[in-house]
């Protein structure tokens, strides 16, 4: 290619540059232009000199060079032939979002020299000292995170989305992982937003950390508790529904090994703070609410799992039962054996002769292979109608196949099927936020169990998002963080939705200076049409006796020919 169709670039430009023609482009600034047309640069990112680099190694930001009305493609050292300009295609429309549903925001910060002295002296050696400086350093510095009143968005909410981090083990600690996430707070107050940092390394070896910040409708930090948690998220969903007549579902959320049974069932009896579950807790509220309301009313409940795509009774010896809709469009769960309850103590009793399958992988040694749901209804035994009704679902913990490690066949069917069932949770939850005209709920029993929660009349939904802060689980915390901030990005959209459009403001009609031509004449009046008489016709003669017909011959002569002929032949 002919270097004078090449556009020439400025002393003090910066441009993106090939840096040795390896392919990786980085922004540089021009220093020089030598004699030869080559040019002298100094990169921006690194402060590193580079002399004689041509200027097919530059390139910007959309991938070309535009100069002078042309577009000259550069790449390494192949350049190719000018070729027209080509009009941008016009930007799709992007729906309206409000504060509550932005991004993630993601910041990029570079390890200092001090990072490494602080590790140094601590005895930390290595990337991860270096990463665990920068955190430190980051926390130090950090503003603290605002605290929120989460009672009243989870009682007029359709949707909640809450996010629980939960402390480091013993075990993570001895493998040397680190704190990775961040709540900037007190850890016993819910805030609106939490920092996760990935420990990246770039392609020049320097050390960065992206911190990733979310915000959600509460973030609870390693020292909350269960009981905490629940009155700030999943009590004011449980009054609304003794109130309204509703259904509500609260389901947990997260990798396996990240806190989702300890939170819906609890430690047990003797574990400190976190002894009684959301179950319990639950069923608590449940009675006394009933007892406030005179008595009357009926408590029944109903324990059954979702592994493999098929339902089983768990209070029944696993009996297999059937998830059907009825003609209102209602899900129900028939040949489920439902125990009438007198306190909270007997739902304990029953869960604990419940024997839920569960296996040991290499993430986890008491893996939870099923869905697990506890369905509550309070009944008004007169006329047999649900005064209300709420399922607590312990989802299963999501895996990566690669990070199992399973030679097991058995288990890597499960969590095939366990991340079947959550990806199809996640379509359904995005066709729902695009109003899409069909939303798959058939495509998997848990999505078509929980179709009352989402589109159900007085229905209520709590999500619970358990994180590990280990920096081994970074990746796996990500991933549910980004799911669980889709499922508030359709909240924020359906919110936006119920509120009623705003006018918008009409611009003012600019006046034309040109004289607007006179109006056209009006039509003469018309007279109303007269209808055409009918012709007179002359009158018709009277008409003559027709002569009569002869008589027609007897049809009995040929008749027998007929006969003759075809008995002949």
């Amino acid at each position: 290619m002919d270097p004078a169709t090449l556009p020439i670039y400025r002393v003090g430009q910066h441009v993106l540059a090939d840096f040795g023609g390896l392919g990786y482009f980085h922004e540089a600034k021009i220093e020089n232009v030598r004699e030869d047309g080559t040019y002298s640069l100094v990169y921006v990112k690194d402060g590193l000199r580079e002399e004689g680099v041509p200027a097919c190694r530059f390139r910007r930001e959309s991938g070309t060079v535009e100069e002078a009305g042309i577009q000259v493609r550069a790449h390494r050292n192949q350049a190719w032939a000018p070729e027209p300009r080509n009009p941008p295609p016009a930007p799709r429309p992007m729906p309206r979002r409000d504060l509550e549903s932005s991004p993630a925001t993601i910041k990029v910060v570079k390890a200092k020299p001090e990072d490494k002295r602080w590790a140094e002296q601590r005895g930390l050696a290595g990337d991860e000292g270096v990463f665990q400086a920068m955190i430190a350093r980051y926390r130090a510095g950090a503003p603290p995170s605002v605290s929120v009143s989460v009672r009243d968005t989870a009682s007029r909410a359709s949707l909640s989305v809450f996010v629980r981090k939960r402390p480091l083990l013993d075990e993570e600690l001895r493998r040397g992982g680190f704190d990775v996430v961040s709540t900037c707070g007190e850890e016993e107050t819910a805030r609106a937003s939490l920092v996760a940092h990935e420990p990246k390394v770039t392609v020049d070896l320097s050390r960065a950390m992206e911190n990733h910040t979310y915000k959600f409708d509460g973030v609870y930090g390693e020292s909350a508790t269960n009981q905490q948690v629940f009155d700030s998220a999943v009590r004011p969903m449980v009054e609304h529904l003794f109130a309204s007549r509703g259904h509500g579902t609260c389901f947990a959320y997260g990798q396996t090994g990240s806190g989702k049974t300890m939170t819906m069932e609890g430690l047990g009896s003797g574990e400190g703070d976190n002894s009684a579950g959301i179950y319990s807790l639950v069923a608590d509220d449940l009675f006394r609410n009933v007892r406030g309301a005179g008595g009357g009313l009926t408590v029944r409940a109903g324990f059954f799992e979702i592994y493999r795509g098929k339902c089983f009774d768990l209070l029944n010896k696993k009996r297999s039962v059937q998830v059907m809709e009825d003609e209102h469009g209602a899900q129900h769960v028939v040949g489920l054996h439902q125990s009438t309850l007198a306190s909270a103590e007997e739902l304990l009793l029953l869960l604990s002769t419940s024997d839920r399958t569960t296996r040991a992988t290499a993430q986890n040694t008491h893996s939870s292979r099923s869905h697990a749901v506890l369905q509550i209804e309070v009944v008004e035994p007169a006329s047999e109608s649900v005064r209300c009704k709420l399922s607590l679902v312990d989802l299963a913990g999501s895996e990566w196949a690669a990070k199992a490690q399973s030679d097991d066949r058995q288990n890597r069917l499960d969590g095939a099927e366990i991340n079947k069932s959550l990806l199809c949770l996640k379509e359904c939850i995005r066709a729902l936020g695009s109003q899409s005209s069909h939303v798959p709920f058939r495509g998997s029993k848990l999505t078509q169990l929980l179709k009352d929660s989402f589109v159900g009349e007085n229905s209520r939904t709590v999500m619970i998002a358990t994180i590990s802060p280990c920096s081994v689980c970074c990746e796996h915390s990500l991933n549910t963080l980004r799911y669980a901030e889709r499922v508030k990005d359709w909240q924020a959209m359906d919110r936006q939705e119920a509120q009623p459009p705003q006018p918008q403001p009409q611009p003012p009609r600019r006046r034309s200076h040109r004289p607007r031509p006179p109006p056209p004449p009006p039509p003469p009046p018309s007279e109303p049409p007269v209808s055409p008489s009918p012709p007179l016709l002359p009158p018709a003669p009277p008409s003559l006796p027709s002569p009569p017909s002869p008589p027609s011959p007897p049809m009995q002569p040929l008749i027998a020919s007929v006969v003759k002929v075809s008995g002949g032949s």
